[in-house]
Order: C-alpha cells, then sequence, then structure tokens
C-alpha cells in the first residue's frame, strides 16, 4: 500500500536509547473503526470529542487540528464522514482498515 506520509520513524534518544515516534495520523487511525462497529457501539463514533478523549489530546485548537487531520486523511481515501441524522463521526474507510491491520 502507497502511503502519503510517514507512519513511524525509529530514533535514537540523546540517552542512546532507540524509540519509535508516531504520528497524529497513526493515533487517529488506531482510535476509528468500522462502519458497521460504529453503528452497534455508538461509543465507538468518532466524534472530535471521542478522538480527543481516547488519544489524550489537548490544548487550544486541539479539535480544529483534528477536524484538519480528518480532512487529510479522508482526502487519501483512509476515513469517511458518516452522518446519522443529528450527528456527524468519522469511521475508517476499508482502505483505512487495511492501513490499521498493518500498523
Amino acid at each position: 500500500m502507497i502511503i502519503p506520509f510517514d507512519l513511524q520513524a525509529l530514533v535514537t534518544a540523546s540517552d542512546g536509547k532507540q524509540c519509535i515516534i508516531s504520528t497524529v495520523y497513526v493515533d487517529v487511525i488506531k482510535i476509528l473503526t468500522s462502519p458497521q462497529e460504529a453503528l452497534a457501539d455508538p461509543e465507538m463514533q468518532g466524534t472530535i470529542e471521542m478522538i480527543i478523549d481516547c488519544g489524550a489530546f489537548c490544548g487550544d485548537g486541539v479539535g480544529e487540528f483534528l477536524s484538519d487531520v480528518l480532512k487529510e486523511l479522508q482526502d487519501w481515501g483512509f476515513v469517511q464522514e458518516i452522518s446519522n441524522g443529528n450527528d456527524s463521526y468519522w469511521v475508517l474507510s476499508p482502505k483505512g482498515l487495511l492501513l490499521k491491520a498493518e500498523i
């Protein structure tokens, strides 16, 4: 699968230990689930608030930041936005589910 960004990087800390650094894209993909799971369990519906809580994101403008990240992931075909009539939430697309399985 061709991925338009680096998912993770192996870096060496100043004390010589190697660490894996992740991206917000990986964090969001790990949090989201399939449309079927989200429909079956409303707590799995990827609202911005749910993503903030599950990913321990915080700070001013975090909601707007995550919205931008989700739009990018949508442009790349990894997530899709679903509306249940009252609210919208995010789930993984079939391509996103494959990516989640790889990471």
